[in-house]
């Protein structure tokens, strides 16, 4: 059957017809062009009731902006396009569009604009929502129901207040997907200009996160079938949207040659997170548990010929990063081949490398596959930064919105079925398109919540209808009622019981997360408490037992910090920011030599830690042995050219100590131009035994 029954130039469009509303035939009334508009005011402002509420609560948190893990990334590429860093240091490891609008947000109003226009965006995307659900069932007040669906969940909400992708990218998608079904149903050049900019938009998403790409076989797919049945040219309009996806890229080609010489249509670390995904022993939800063991492993016993040693302590590097590229670099050594710093050439690898685990056990690999399909209806919010359960207990607006994934899962057959009996089917397609290829993209890597959370607002969107679909069956009796039933009932039970027994983290990690957040705001006890919190749930974690060392140290309990030190090497012995922060502490304690030899130990690991070289030499400035300083700053030199205020700050030191006036002077304006305050930090570190950590 075609997707258009009937010849597409007289398809009228019921949303201004009034005469003919399909849906009507399932169940009376819908809402006039004027009470859809008052209908989309109320959303609006339910949607700022709730995002204020919740913005309220969530400013009272010590986590409120405060970056961790992937929202370091992005806040540390915004603060270094704020300030015209050098990004090639970053690798092309991401596409750059959420820093750049995170850099727009901290240049108008600092972190707090930034998570208050995200809630915006969050709103923005519920109205968006109730005009797909419109456009789909040619019903508008199912797509009033459909973004009340989306308002009230609490998982959106959730990722608002949140320095990541999820809720700029999910905006734009659904702008994108909106255009889209305005193009089936358009004619002639209007319906040509919208599936080029539904195709611009799509691609313009894609630069904060390519998953999105697989939507763009939609396009040849829908024309294909169009020109099957039409037999015109119009049935190839859909390819127009291929073209304003090109023409999107090719812009951003040149934005991407700033973090890489190399002009890519889109940055790609897709291959190691195929890698980590699919590997043996993959369970589809959690990643990256060998990366610090095998980061720790790199740092202590480095391959020969190696490429030259990462430093750390500089700015935020993402671990997976960091440890995809050191283990391509050991690899290609190891083959006799040089590294290529192209990083769609560490991808490729990490995709071989990918599809040998899939090619040496395929029977596990086709269980994995059936465990993340499932995966992809559990109704539980599999936790990627930070758990939703955890925050559920923490904010109260979290608790009592009601829609949870069960909710639109359940009401997504009704939706289905009721949309499939209109004129035009396009708008379907293309929105089940979009939640099959999207769904697919996940499962292919791993499943979490803030990778399923974009599918929310097309789920919602079907739900709505189906609601009311549902509401018409039962209230006119159809039999259709009793076999929509039995699929929800059968889908609901799929996706509340742990069928494949998944084991969700304990809250272990948020715990510590909560303690940096302390720990940052200067709330030490507080930060005490969550960390041993943390470290009772899981005490073999060493990040975690770092940090406490770094809180005890905070406190001035230097002894037990040292302690915590120590005990997070036996677990990590190859973490240079432990060492380091174990000479922090030492020499704190007025134990310069031991304090040497561990910055020795930090600075001769595979990963090397920036502070540790700058402690060696302040220890060798304050014992008068300034050439043993310049040495040390020498050796940083060597890792990291571009040096940092403080390297500069304490090199003047050195050479005023030297009787080189007039040069250290010049240091110093450098110092000033760059951050004044380093000059001090220098100077107070100089006349007594440093409090550092990092």
């Amino acid at each position: 059957m075609p997707l258009y029954q009937g010849n597409p130039a007289t398809i009228r469009d019921p949303l201004t017809d009034e005469a003919d509303r399909p849906l009507t035939r399932i169940f009376s009334g819908d809402l006039t062009q004027e009470a859809f508009h008052r209908a989309l005011v109320l959303l609006l402002l339910l949607g700022l009731i709730i995002r204020t509420g919740y913005f309220v609560e969530h400013a009272q948190s010590p986590t409120f902006g405060v970056p961790v893990l992937d929202e370091q990334y992005y806040d540390t590429v915004a603060k270094m396009l704020l300030t015209g860093q050098d990004l090639h240091e970053l690798h092309g490891f991401r596409p750059l569009l959420y820093p750049m609008f995170l850099a727009a947000m901290y240049k108008l109003g600092g972190t707090t604009l930034a998570l208050f226009v995200q809630h915006l965006l969050g709103i923005a995307t519920g109205l968006i929502v109730a005009l797909l659900g419109a456009q789909l069932f040619q019903h508008r007040l199912s797509g009033v129901l459909g973004g009340l669906l989306y308002l009230l969940a609490p998982v959106p909400l959730y990722f608002e207040g949140e320095l990541l992708i999820e809720s700029f990218y999910t905006f734009l998608i659904c702008a994108g997907l909106l255009l889209h079904l305005y193009a089936v149903r358009a004619e002639h050049a209007k319906a040509g200009w919208l599936w080029f900019l539904g195709g611009a938009v799509m691609v313009l998403a894609a630069q904060a996160r390519a998953n999105i790409l697989v939507f763009l076989a939609v396009y040849p797919l829908l024309a294909a079938w169009r020109f099957w049945h039409w037999r015109k040219p119009a049935g190839l309009m859909p390819v127009f949207g291929l073209a304003g996806a090109l023409v999107m890229m090719a812009p951003w080609g040149m934005v991407n040659m700033s973090q890489s010489d190399h002009f890519h249509l889109m940055p790609n670390a897709g291959g190691v997170n195929l890698y980590l995904g699919n590997k043996r022993g993959a369970d589809g939800m959690l990643v990256g548990q060998d990366v610090i063991a095998s980061l720790s492993e790199l740092s202590t016993n480095p391959a020969a010929g190696a490429a030259e040693p990462i430093v750390t302590g500089g700015r935020y590097q993402d671990l997976v990063e960091v440890w995809a590229r050191e283990e391509y670099n050991v690899a290609m050594h190891e083959q006799g081949r040089v590294p290529s710093d192209d990083p769609m050439a560490i991808s490729k690898y990490w995709t071989q490398r990918a599809e040998a685990e899939i090619r040496a056990d395929p029977a596990a690999w086709v269980e994995l596959m059936a465990r993340k399909c499932w995966l992809m209806v559990w109704n539980a919010e599999i936790p990627n930064n930070k758990n939703f359960a955890f925050l559920q207990q923490e904010f109260a607006w979290l608790r009592v919105l009601p829609v949870r994934w069960v909710v639109l899962l359940a009401l997504l057959p009704a939706g289905i079925w009721g949309a499939a009996r209109l004129i035009n089917r396009d708008a379907l397609f293309v929105t089940l398109a979009y939640i099959g290829l999207y769904s697919a993209g996940n499962v292919a890597f791993f499943v979490c919540d803030r990778y399923r959370y974009p599918i929310w607002p097309a789920l919602a969107a079907l739900a709505g209808g189906g609601l009311l679909v549902t509401a018409g069956l039962i209230r006119r009796q159809r039999h259709e009622i009793s076999y929509l039933a039995v699929i929800m009932v059968v889908l609901a039970s799929f996706s509340l019981h742990n069928w494949a027994d998944a084991k969700i983290p304990n809250f272990a990690q948020d715990y510590y997360f909560r303690s940096a957040a302390w720990y940052q705001k200067g709330n030490y006890p507080e930060a005490l408490d969550d960390i041993n919190r943390s470290l009772r749930l899981d005490p073999l974690n060493p990040e975690a037992m770092q940090h406490r060392g770094n809180v005890l140290f905070a406190m001035n309990r230097l002894e037990d910090a040292q302690k915590a030190y120590e005990y997070s090497l036996k677990l990590l012995p190859g973490d240079s920011g432990t060492w380091n922060n174990l000479g922090a502490a030492l020499d704190a304690m007025g134990r310069p030599m031991d304090a040497l030899q561990a910055f020795h130990h930090a600075t001769d690991c595979n990963l090397p830690s920036q502070t540790a070289f700058i402690g060696i030499a302040l220890i060798q400035v304050r014992a008068g042995k300034l050439d043993e300083a310049d040495a040390a700053l020498d050796q940083l030199a060597r890792l990291q050219p571009d040096p940092a205020p403080e390297v500069l700050a304490l090199r003047s030191v050195i050479e005023r100590k030297r009787g080189n006036i007039q040069h250290a002077e010049a240091l110093e304006w450098r110092v000033r131009s760059v951050d004044p305050s380093a000059l001090s930090w220098v100077n107070e570190r100089l006349a007594a035994p440093p409090a550092q950590s990092h």
